[in-house]
């Protein structure tokens, strides 16, 4: 959940290319896919440091995103297994970003039997929070 209050909800996380994206559950995602959770806009990992956060006692399983703006987000796994598999793909998605050519004003399409193929989507149920 993306919020200013210090509660913690329970929501359905999306990773699609370069955005993290929440919504209320996976029905929500799968009926629709552009109605975020509480209108909020999918967060840009552009710039962004993930990392276990190692200073927050309250809760086990917590890992923070450090936007380039100063924001930063709270995310709460389930098991310590589950939220280093997210900071993983995470951050080899933001290497992926900070390593590739920027946007081209041009594309191509991909040639004969090339086949553009779907980067599987990561899910799972965190929580979310905005300082």
């Amino acid at each position: 959940m993306i919020c200013n209050t210090r509660s913690w909800d329970k929501v359905y996380l999306v990773l699609r290319s370069n955005v993290l994206v929440a919504y209320k559950d996976q029905k929500h995602f799968r009926s629709e896919p552009e109605n975020y959770y509480r209108n909020e806009t999918p967060i840009d990992l552009k710039g962004v440091i993930v990392e276990v956060a190692a200073d927050y006692t309250k809760k086990k399983h917590v890992f923070r995103l450090k936007l380039p703006n100063g924001g930063e987000y709270l995310f709460h796994a389930k098991e310590d297994e589950e939220m280093h598999i997210w900071i993983s793909k995470l951050q080899s998605t933001i290497a992926e970003m900070d390593s590739s050519p920027g946007p081209s004003r041009s594309q191509t399409l991909p040639a004969k039997g090339e086949e553009k193929k779907d980067e599987p989507k990561k899910r799972g149920f965190f929580t979310l929070k905005k300082k």
